[in-house]
């Protein structure tokens, strides 16, 4: 990863981008919209311990890609079994957790970033 901040949602009010990363969190923390300065709290210690679990989960999927990258994943649909190579599964792997605050549905995104070799492995594939 290129930064710390591997978590984001995004803000309620004007849909910027909040980067965080748990493992800066604690029930004092406040995070704080760089485009109309709203505030966010995450005063639960079990979310927070949620959040990082989340993470720290995101982050062996990347790091087990030294051993996956030989595996395929199956998707049966109907009739029809399609094995996905990992290294391309990886390239589009889409890690979100879901939540309703204020009776709105928040996606907090892990962002993943591509290696070298997953993306060479997309464009020879395609």
């Amino acid at each position: 990863m290129k930064n710390n901040h591997t978590l984001h949602f995004k803000c309620l009010s004007c849909d910027h981008h909040i980067d965080f990363s748990p493992f800066d969190l604690d029930q004092n923390t406040f995070l704080v919209c760089k485009g109309c300065g709203k505030e966010y709290a995450f005063n639960d210690p079990a979310f927070i311990r949620q959040l990082k679990k989340f993470d720290a989960l995101c982050r062996q999927i990347r790091e087990s890609e030294e051993i996956l990258g030989s595996a395929s994943v199956g998707v049966d649909v109907g009739e029809h079994h399609v094995k996905v190579p990992y290294k391309l599964l990886l390239t589009r792997l889409s890690s979100v957790l879901e939540l309703n605050i204020g009776g709105k549905v928040v996606s907090i995104v892990f962002r993943v970033e591509p290696t070298k070799e997953a993306t060479s492995a997309l464009t020879h594939v395609c």
